[in-house]
C-alpha cells in the first residue's frame, strides 16, 4: 500500500504557540486554507487506507465516498479560480501572481480525473485505485501545503484586505453537496460559523447517503474513528491527528477556536 501523507501543521506557520486573537489576517487566513486541506488529506489516507478491504457488498458506498471527495476538491478549486485568485492579482495590481498554484491544479487534474472515471462499483479493484492514487497524490498533496506557504508570503502586500476576499470566496461557495467530506474529516476542534450552523452541518446534513460518509477518518462531532473498511485501524496521526493553532498549542477545544 502507498504512503500515506503528513497533515499540514497550522502553527508550523509562525513557528511558536498561537492564539486566535494573535494571528494576523494572513497567518488566520493561511490557518484556514491549512484546516480546508487536512481535510482532503484525512480524506485521501481514508481512502488509501480502506480501498484494498472493501469487499463487493461495501463497493457502492465506499466508491460513493471517493467520488465526493474529488468533487469537494473540484469544487474547492473552480472557487478559487474564479472568486480566489483573480480578486487577489487586482487588488495588488500583479497579474500571474497565482499562477504558480493554477500549474500545480493542472497538474494532478488528469490523474484526478482519471480517478473519478475508475471510481465506479463495476468491476471494483482496490489496487488499481491504489496505482490510480500513486500517479497524482504526492502532486496534489505538495500542492495543498504550498499554497498555505504562498498565503503566507502575500504578507509582504500589507494593503491586501485578505480577509475580506476569503469571506467573498466562502459566500461564493456556499453549502455544497460535498460538504459531508468535510464534515466527516474535520477535527473537533475547528467551528463550521456558529453554533447553529455546526449542527446543522455536523448532525442534519450527513443523515443523507449516511452508508458513504461511515468510510471518513472522524466522527460527526469531529473525533477521530476505527475506520470502517480498514483490516485494521491504525492511530495514525497524519490520518487522524487533531489541527488549528488553538489545539496544536493547548491539547483542547476552545471556545475561540478558529471558524472555516
Amino acid at each position: 500500500m502507498g504512503r500515506l501523507f503528513p497533515l499540514i501543521s497550522t502553527l508550523a506557520l509562525n513557528g511558536g504557540v498561537l492564539s486566535s486573537q494573535s494571528l494576523d489576517q494572513f497567518a488566520r487566513s493561511a490557518t484556514k486554507m491549512a484546516l480546508t486541506h487536512n481535510v482532503i488529506i484525512r480524506g485521501m489516507n481514508s481512502i488509501y487506507l480502506q480501498c484494498q478491504h472493501v469487499t463487493p457488498q461495501m463497493a457502492a458506498s465506499f466508491l460513493l465516498y471517493c467520488r465526493c471527495w474529488a468533487e469537494f476538491i473540484q469544487n474547492h478549486h473552480a472557487c478559487e479560480e474564479i472568486a480566489y485568485f483573480p480578486i487577489i492579482e487586482k487588488a495588488v495590481g500583479v497579474e500571474g501572481l497565482s499562477e504558480g498554484n493554477l500549474e500545480q491544479h493542472d497538474a494532478f487534474l488528469a490523474g484526478l480525473q482519471r480517478y473519478v472515471y475508475h471510481a465506479q462499483p463495476i468491476q471494483y479493484s482496490g489496487e488499481k485505485l491504489t496505482e490510480i492514487f500513486d500517479s497524482f497524490a504526492a502532486t496534489l498533496q505538495s500542492h495543498l501545503t504550498d499554497k498555505v506557504v504562498w498565503i503566507m508570503a502575500l504578507s509582504r502586500f500589507q494593503q491586501l484586505d485578505i480577509a475580506a476576499i476569503d469571506n467573498y470566496q466562502e459566500n461564493y461557495a456556499g453549502i455544497h453537496a460535498t460538504w459531508p467530506i468535510l464534515v466527516g474529516n474535520l477535527a473537533e476542534t475547528t467551528g463550521l460559523g456558529g453554533r447553529v450552523r455546526n449542527f446543522w452541518l455536523r448532525y442534519v446534513c450527513m443523515l443523507a447517503y449516511r452508508h458513504a460518509w461511515k468510510y471518513s477518518s472522524c466522527t460527526v462531532g469531529g473525533k477521530p474513528k476505527a475506520l470502517e473498511g480498514a483490516a485494521t485501524s491504525p492511530r495514525d496521526e497524519r490520518l487522524k491527528g487533531r489541527d488549528g493553532a488553538i489545539e496544536l498549542a493547548s491539547g483542547h477545544s476552545s471556545d475561540d477556536s478558529l471558524q472555516v
